[in-house]
């Protein structure tokens, strides 16, 4: 437990050094492209080369993206991979310079405060989340950046990540806000990062993971695949990251959020 409680454990050279920057920017650039392709090929693999009926059957699409749609995705995710990175060593830049809110002990604020602080996390990003993507469906900017995301009517795994550099910007810059002001440990944001990629991935799947029969409870409190999916094919509803219920309060969800949940298990399986 000692090794996650010291600094170098996490940035083990100056960052201030140009090329120890560089460096730093190269590996966590390679690492977040292996943690893409590595979840998001994961998720492919297990849906959509599954011959199983019971993974069948949560299909929402009618017909899943083709390749070349895929191939789309995957390049604008390696730019915004690129934006990630960088975010990433200034994001650590920041932290050696003592101008973030992370901390080191584990109990430093008590060992209830570790999940306690990825749900304030979670909450805090929603927030930001939530108003920046109902900016950038402003006419003139979703023309100008967004609409790389919504080029993918039906998407797959590999959208998760699938952005112009812009919107990677407004995209990366949340964490880094927040460390500002909200105490973190570097585990609990590393498990953050982690679940955000799963949560994008499942997201954009075209299979619903939630259970059957859970649109009454679960995702009623949690973003869905079909929640995510009708905001590609609508576009002016379903503007949450993880949890819905801002799009309940402004009035932004889907009116046939339940019923196009319920479709999903009710037409057979393809």
């Amino acid at each position: 437990m000692e090794h996650f409680e010291k600094f170098e454990s996490y940035i083990p050279f100056d960052l201030l050094q140009p090329m120890n920057f560089i460096i730093a920017t190269v590996v966590l650039i390679l690492i977040i492209i292996f943690r893409y392709f590595l979840l998001a090929g994961a998720f492919w693999l297990g849906f959509y080369k599954s011959k199983l009926q019971s993974i069948k059957k949560r299909q929402i699409y009618d017909f899943l993206p083709d390749s070349s749609q895929q191939l789309y995705e995957i390049k604008w995710s390696m730019y915004t991979s690129i934006v990630f990175g960088l975010s990433g060593v200034v994001m650590g830049l920041l932290w050696q310079n003592n101008l973030t809110q992370i901390y080191l002990k584990f109990d430093q604020f008590g060992y209830w405060y570790l999940p306690a602080s990825f749900i304030l996390t979670s909450l805090v990003h929603e927030l930001y989340f939530y108003w920046t993507h109902r900016w950038l469906h402003q006419p003139r900017i979703f023309k100008l950046f967004h609409k790389v995301h919504h080029h993918s009517v039906t998407p797959s795994p590999w959208a998760s990540f699938s952005f112009h550099p812009v919107e990677g910007v407004i995209q990366a810059l949340a964490l880094p806000l927040i460390v500002l002001v909200v105490p973190l440990h570097p585990l609990v944001v590393l498990i953050y990062l982690t679940a955000m990629t799963i949560s994008a991935v499942s997201n954009h799947l075209g299979f619903e993971i939630l259970p059957q029969n859970s649109e009454k409870f679960l995702a009623k409190w949690f973003v869905s695949g079909v929640h995510h999916t009708q905001h590609h094919r609508y576009y002016r509803y379903n503007f949450s990251l993880f949890y819905p219920f801002l799009d309940v309060l402004f009035k932004t969800e889907h009116p046939q959020f339940s019923r196009d949940f319920r479709t999903v298990f009710d037409k057979k399986a393809k």
